[in-house]
């Protein structure tokens, strides 16, 4: 699933978009994973005024005080060009330059939402995100207050959303390894130290995918349609029984929360 560091790679790569009348529009008739709360054809003739990223989701403020809500789901590609009516294409505009953005989703586990902007902040995917990990509310205060009330895992519990945002299965897999500290260990045991090298090792895990255009490991791609290049630095993440690049130790693959963990249990205690 694509995660922060890929939904910002498209996000810049469709702000080319801006400013632009939007002349038509395409909707295939393959149900998505939610139905739109209003016609996307109200786009047609209107323009995009600004696009922002929350969490995974891109929200583009149209001209009509309207937002498109677009989330890529599992498999789910937004791409600037041409518009050859490919399978799985399930929505495209045109574009008064006749550039096309088109979302194609194979698992159609994504979707298009055209919603009335005074509903953004109430809209079911996005009222109960936790703050923005690369901004300063993703702080040592917050961190630690909200981890002291938690036993579960610190693996789990930076994946989930309403705790930080965007810190999917890769990048919390990095991050910990970063931070020399252990998927295993509960929550509420990490110290303000730790805490404090572990809102380091996000930020900067993040922000380097990022400058590296996000991770490909199936079938992410940018919205020119290029694959991510942070897959070629991942430390421990897919590297089971591999050397550990600090201790040649073997890397080890546990399972948690169905997902799976990769960690060094030499390094991350």
């Amino acid at each position: 699933m694509p995660e922060l560091p890929e939904v910002e790679t498209v996000k810049r790569g469709i702000e080319i978009l801006n400013n632009l009348q939007i002349k038509s529009v395409f909707r295939s008739d393959k149900k998505l994973r939610i139905n739109s709360q209003e016609s996307l054809y109200l786009l047609k003739q209107q323009k995009i005024n600004k696009i922002k990223r929350r969490a995974r989701y891109l929200i583009c403020e149209i001209s009509n005080n309207k937002s498109l809500i677009i989330h890529l789901g599992m498999s789910g590609k937004l791409t600037v060009g041409k518009f050859s009516h490919k399978k799985h294409d399930h929505f495209a505009c045109e574009f008064e330059d006749k550039t096309w953005l088109v979302f194609n989703d194979a698992r159609r586990f994504g979707f298009i939402d055209l919603v009335d902007n005074s509903n953004i902040d109430n809209h079911q995917f996005l009222k109960k995100l936790g703050p923005e990990p690369l901004l300063d509310d993703f702080n040592l205060k917050y961190f630690a207050n909200k981890l002291k009330n938690k036993s579960m895992n610190i693996k789990t519990a930076l994946m989930d959303n309403s705790l930080v945002v965007g810190v999917g299965n890769i990048y919390a897999n990095e991050s910990l390894f970063d931070s020399n500290i252990s998927p295993l260990c509960p929550s509420n045991k990490i110290s303000e130290k730790q805490a404090l090298k572990l809102i380091s090792s996000i930020k900067k895990t993040l922000q380097k995918a990022i400058d590296l255009g996000g991770s490909s490991i199936s079938d992410y791609v940018n919205a020119t349609g290029e694959f991510g290049g942070y897959q070629s630095n991942f430390r421990v993440y897919g590297r089971e029984n591999e050397k550990c690049f600090n201790c040649n130790d073997s890397i080890k693959r546990i399972v948690q929360n169905g997902r799976s963990t990769f960690f060094c249990p030499k390094c991350q205690k």
